[in-house]
């Protein structure tokens, strides 16, 4: 049974003294339009005395509320059902998004905009509720405005005894009693407006031009075109919030400090939220409780709002526009309002949106007005002059239906079926212009979302809705995510596809608290984790699992195998679909100039070096170590001019950029920049005494942390030192420890040097070996055991890799393999034996890369690839052939001894589809000249040993005494440095680091001039060029594109995935997803060039439909029609398990269902692992670039997909083939 009504008193609220007559105007009114102040009791009184009435005459009624925002619909439902006490969820309660907190017996529910408009939508009538509730209509948002409509066509057509109640602080009453009108003898009639007199009580304005008196502060005047935030209005706000405690001194002398007034500031978003929040935290003898409230601030903060501040400080909340109806806060005196606001805005040229700084709107201010004075008289401070505030301050904000993209609204008006999309949508309160109208049809076509095929000469207005469309249009996320569980489910991989989709719907899940006083579970906490918005995430991967349940698309109950090779193929699938969900969200890596990236590395490693700025050299050297410490073990810095290159310890075997070079990069970014604290230049020269010094400030120094020593660099100095070389390019080398296919570590295996080893081993033996007396770290050199089986232990010398408890992983410095070992049998390396130069050395094959099958199936090298290249090399000495020395690694030619002749490894690699030949690097090429040169003086007998003057070396090593006499100096009088004379040390800001081998992406649409930015958040925004000597193109694909908020030079992507480097994909991934392509050819059409892709052209202008968003592919590997055909019959399987009609998804068994994922899956590895691999080609661009229909009609050939009567609302039509001359 119902739970009875509580007996009931209202509170005396200026709304009270109107129940009678409004509980009338309802009941005899379809519509009512009620205006009042804030805090006069529309919301939480008005659906009770509907309540209470219904309940007196013993009727039913079920009334709903909609809020726009999630926070304040749970909090009114819960201050309500406080009210009337009673538990919430039985007579009141609520549904925001997931989160439903309602029984059958609830009565009164209040519930988002959004969530009533779903409900509605679906059931096409109003008549599941008694009274619907419109409240903040003035907020004009597009879902607003939809809902309105949507109310507006199903009171007049199937739900006429509905009663619909409109309520908000600020409305223009005329505009919605006018669209609400009912046509009474041959008039409209509008709707009945109701105003609430009285509020609870007085709030009084003040405006720039009336603190100027108590402010003295030079304020440069605003300017309509330029909303800003200037440092003055920031002071003017904190001296506002200061003198409040005076104020109050002064006109209210009984007030106790724990009566203080709460103070609310509107400012426009979460940065300039962060600023004020730093300079008030910087007022040190201020008693205040500041609280940040915005949708990305923790929860236990959001609901810090609402508690009583601590006796004697003053609660001043920071806000968006949050507050202005979503929350209320009861105890706010004070509201200062900057009059400013982000509005989605879209971008003319290539509609992204972005969010935009403005002018608040009348409207707006007055709502935010309305927050003050709920418990006493309240005071308002705008921070714009009167005379701005009334000629420039716009009277209402301008509707987000005419600014916003409408895709999700035009979908739901497709499921409406009410008619088509201009006709529906040109009833609205504010009617989108058609050309939006027109480019959200050409986006959903192009989406797939609606059918490219259409009839008729306003094919552009509408479209037929596809099965991908009706799906999308059930699912509570964003459509591109939609997309991607549909693709999920083609490809076998929904599960991934909905926990992707979930993760990125609702708020992060991290948090970024203010006050590091989070409360939620230790884990968490220690990891800015929000666990609630977790089991958020949780939660709507259930519900969209259930949504999509409905259309037939299950995730499996049997798990994919977990295997190695089986993990990296579903990676890959996982990207293809990724890619093909956020078609054509499709940007590629620039060019580089290898030589240049290289000249201004100096030599130095890519991978794990970069670029800093230090102002003054080596005698900065631990304050960088130490700046750089969190983000790794500096090996090295090497001093250059006034750079500083910075080497990381490598960490891992994984020959990639090290994870400790991305951090480095992204402290480039921290604000402020990293600062040295340095010494004065003339206090420097003077510590040098007599001695020549100028030309040291930008000498050339190295700085090598294992050995502590500091020395300059000689100007001669080469990578090719004939000492170290082999003795001749073609050498035997014994393999010892394989990293991956082509990478390993050896020794050579000459009888000299095998001597050499045998001498050492002798040696290190023979003597006392003592334990190592430090604490054991990586990268320690010293003594280990090792030992043969049935063979007795031996030490070598070694360093320590991996400490791990009470054992060690060490690597033998002479051989090259590694072994663990107990920490306690390591023994000291004696300093004598550390100058022997080490035996072992690291190898790597040139000239091979790994082909697209090892890519797909493994992490660089699938498990086939590694176990073959394990299997050729099981042996012990194999001859080598030596092109470069890069980075101490020995790039060779490995050689397979047979019976008539030497094999390259890498021919057998690549003949066995695992690898593909490729031409060495810029860097690789130029050490081989030198090193070639080299062996040839020397077999000439042209060579000449060492040509340094004695002069030289000891110019080097009066530098080496210097360096060291002011390192010494400065590390021992660093505080007695400070003298009248120079009395503190300067802090220089330094610039970087930064690396030449960073990536510059460019759009692959017509819009690619833009500059292309990636998110500072995304470790994509650091992405390196490993291999700027690959010329083919990689790609990387975005979830969302936006425009920076101050204007459309830049375009800003997010959620960004970096494809695997296999050439042809980008053009491969456009061709499969794109909606109709045209291909391109030479003019001998012997070949295909490229291809334009995109929604085709206007057969009477000749134009492209959606010119912005074209692909114009120019190709860098040979395509032919066997790949375009392999193209169309992927796009039919896809089509085959996205379709409506007699063959539909819905109508397939889940035997069926998984035999065509199967098929779709193993049609795109074929399509990616072509055999023998496609060559590459220079490409040649056309010259009509984003030009349709150059083909000849006679040389086109259209192709059909079979079976379509028993198919419809298919995603995909079939490329047409353009036929060559052989």
């Amino acid at each position: 049974a119902p739970p009875p009504l509580a007996s009931y008193e209202y509170p005396s609220l200026p709304i009270t003294k109107d129940r009678r007559e409004l509980i009338s105007l309802i009941e005899n009114n379809s519509v009512v339009i009620i205006r009042g102040a804030t805090g006069s009791g529309k919301t939480t009184q008005l659906p009770q005395y509907i309540l209470d009435h219904y309940n007196a005459k013993n009727a039913s009624c079920n009334i709903v509320v909609t809020q726009p925002r999630k926070i304040g619909a749970t909090s009114i439902a819960r201050w309500v059902a406080t009210q009337r006490k009673c538990t919430l969820g039985s007579l009141v309660g609520y549904q925001v998004g997931l989160e439903k907190m309602a029984t059958e017996h609830t009565r009164l529910i209040y519930m988002t905009t959004g969530v009533l408009l779903q409900k509605l939508v679906s059931a096409k009538c109003l008549t599941e509720f008694s009274h619907i509730f419109v409240d903040e209509v003035h907020e004009r948002t597009e879902e607003m405005d939809f809902l309105l409509l949507v109310l507006r066509k199903l009171l007049n057509s199937n739900s006429r005894y509905v009663k619909i109640i409109l309520m908000s602080a600020t409305i223009n009453c005329r505009q919605f009693a006018e669209y609400f009108g009912t046509p009474i003898r041959g008039k409209m009639n509008p709707a009945y407006v109701f105003e609430v007199q009285g509020a609870p009580y007085a709030i009084e304005e003040f405006y720039l031009d009336d603190l100027h008196k108590l402010f003295p502060y030079r304020i440069d005047l605003h300017h309509p075109d330029d909303p800003h935030i200037s440092a003055e209005i920031y002071n003017l706000a904190i001296s506002l919030i200061q003198s409040f405690d005076e104020s109050e001194a002064m006109k209210e002398s009984g007030l106790t400090s724990s009566e203080r007034g709460s103070v609310l500031v509107f400012l426009p978003g979460i940065h300039e939220i962060s600023y004020m929040q730093e300079a008030l935290a910087k007022l040190v003898h201020k008693r205040l409780q500041v609280y940040p409230l915005h949708s990305t601030v923790t929860l236990e903060e959001q609901n810090g709002v609402f508690l009583l501040p601590v006796p004697g400080y003053r609660k001043v909340i920071l806000s968006t526009n949050i507050a202005e109806s979503s929350v209320t806060v009861p105890d706010v005196k004070y509201v200062i309002d900057f009059c400013l606001a982000r509005q989605l805005v879209c971008d003319q040229d290539t509609n992204y949106q972005c969010l935009r700084l403005t002018w608040a709107s009348k409207t707006n201010c007055n709502q935010r007005r309305g927050r003050a004075g709920r418990v006493s008289k309240g005071y308002c401070y705008r921070l714009v002059t009167k005379e701005f505030w009334r000629s420039e301050i716009p009277d209402y904000m301008i509707p987000e239906m005419l600014l916003a993209p409408l895709a999700t609204i035009m979908l739901k008006v497709k499921l409406l079926d009410m008619g088509d999309p201009r006709s529906v949508l040109s009833t609205a309160l504010s009617p989108p212009n058609l050309a939006d109208i027109v480019r959200t049809i050409l986006q959903l076509k192009e989406m797939g979302a609606l059918s490219v095929k259409s009839v008729g000469k306003d094919h552009n207005e509408d479209g037929e809705l596809t099965f991908l469309g009706r799906v999308l249009a059930h699912l509570p996320v964003d459509l591109y995510l939609g997309k991607m569980i549909v693709l999920g489910h083609v490809f076998g991989c929904l599960d991934e596809c909905l926990i992707i989709a979930a993760s990125h719907s609702p708020k992060s899940f991290f948090a970024i608290p203010s006050m590091q006083q989070l409360d939620e579970l230790y884990w968490g906490k220690e990891n800015f984790i929000q666990i609630k918005r977790i089991r958020e995430v949780a939660e709507l991967y259930e519900d969209l699992k259930k949504r999509a349940s409905q259309f037939n698309i299950n995730v499996p109950d049997s798990s994919q195998p977990s295997d190695y090779t089986s993990t990296h193929r579903q990676k890959f699938i996982l990207q293809v679909v990724i890619a093909g969900a956020f078609y054509p969200n499709y940007f590629v890596q620039g060019e580089m100039d290898e030589d240049l990236a290289s000249r201004e590395l100096s030599g130095f490693n890519p991978r794990t070096t970069l670029r800093s700025l230090p102002p003054f050299s080596f005698l900065y050297y631990k304050q960088l170590q130490s700046l750089f410490r969190l983000c790794g073990q500096v090996k090295a810095i090497s001093f250059e001019s006034s750079r500083a290159y910075v080497e990381f310890y490598r960490t891992s075997q994984d020959s990639g950029v090290l994870p400790e070079v991305s951090l480095a990069l992204l402290l480039a970014q921290q604000r402020p920049s990293m600062e040295l604290s340095v010494y004065h230049t003339e206090q420097i020269e003077k510590c040098a005494g007599n001695r020549h010094i100028i030309h040291m400030r930008y000498a050339r120094v190295d700085v090598d942390f294992q050995s502590q020593s500091v020395s300059p660099v000689g100007v001669l100095s080469s990578t090719a030192d004939p000492d170290k070389l082999p003795p001749n390019p073609l050498f035997v080398v014994n393999i010892t420890e394989v990293v991956d296919v082509g990478h390993f570590w050896g020794f050579q295996a000459d009888e000299a040097s095998l001597e050499k080893q045998r001498h050492l081993t002798a040696e290190i033996n023979k003597r006392t070996l003592h334990p190592v007396t430090v604490s054991l770290y990586p990268n320690l050199r010293c003594l280990a055991p090792y030992s043969e089986v049935a063979e007795p232990s031996l030490y070598y010398r070694a360093k320590i890799l991996h400490i791990r408890g009470n054992t060690v992983e060490v690597f033998f410095l002479d051989f090259g393999n590694t072994a663990n070992t107990a920490c306690s049998s390591l023994r000291e390396l004696p300093s004598d034996l550390l100058s022997h130069p080490f035996q072992a050395h690291e190898f790597q094959v040139c000239g091979m890369r790994p082909s697209a099958q090892s890519i797909i199936l493994g992490d660089q090298w699938s498990s086939r690839a590694r176990d073959r290249f394990r299997t050729l090399v099981n042996g012990n000495s194999f001859i080598v052939s030596l092109y470069s020395i890069l980075h101490n690694v020995m790039r060779v030619e490995l050689l397979i001894n047979t019976e008539t002749t030497n094999t390259s490894v890498a021919d057998i690699l690549v003949e066995d589809g695992h690898a593909l030949k490729v031409e060495e690097s810029f860097d690789s090429k130029q050490n081989n000249g030198v090193l070639m040169s080299l062996y040839k003086d020397m077999e000439t007998g042209m060579y000449v040993p060492d040509a340094t003057s004695s002069c030289w070396k000891d110019r080097k090593k009066e530098e080496k005494e210097l360096i060291d006499d002011l390192l010494a100096h400065f590390s021992r009088n660093s505080q007695s440095c400070l003298t009248s004379a120079f009395p503190l040390k300067p802090q220089v800001h330094l610039n970087g680091p930064r690396s030449p081998h960073m990536i510059n992406f460019h759009s692959l649409m017509s819009l690619s001039s833009r500059t292309v930015c990636i998110e500072r958040d995304s470790i994509n925004s650091l992405a390196l060029n490993e291999n700027p000597h690959y010329k083919h193109q990689r790609m990387l694909v975005a979830r969302t594109v936006s425009v920076n908020s101050t204007g459309s030079t830049c375009i800003l992507l997010r959620d960004t995935s970096l494809m695997p480097d296999i050439p042809g994909l980008p053009a491969l991934v456009t061709m499969l997803f794109t909606p109709i392509m045209e291909l391109r050819t030479n003019e001998e059409r012997t070949c295909y060039t490229g291809a334009l892709c995109g929604l085709g052209w206007n057969s009477q202008t000749q134009e492209g439909i959606l010119p912005e968003r074209d692909v114009e592919l120019t190709f860098d590997v040979k395509f032919d029609v066997d790949d375009i055909t392999k193209i169309n019959a992927l796009r039919v399987a896809i089509n085959r398990l996205v379709c409506d009609g007699p063959c539909g998804t819905l109508h397939l068994g889940p035997d069926k269902i998984g035999h065509l994922q199967e098929e779709c899956r193993d049609s795109l590895i074929r399509l990616f692992t072509d055999s023998p691999p496609r060559e590459a080609v220079a490409p040649l661009y056309y010259e009509k670039r984003g030009k349709w229909n150059q083909v000849d009609p006679s040389v086109r050939m259209d192709i059909v997909e079979s079976g379509g009567a028993k198919t419809r609302g298919v995603l995909y039509q079939l490329h047409p083939v353009t036929l060559l001359n052989t």
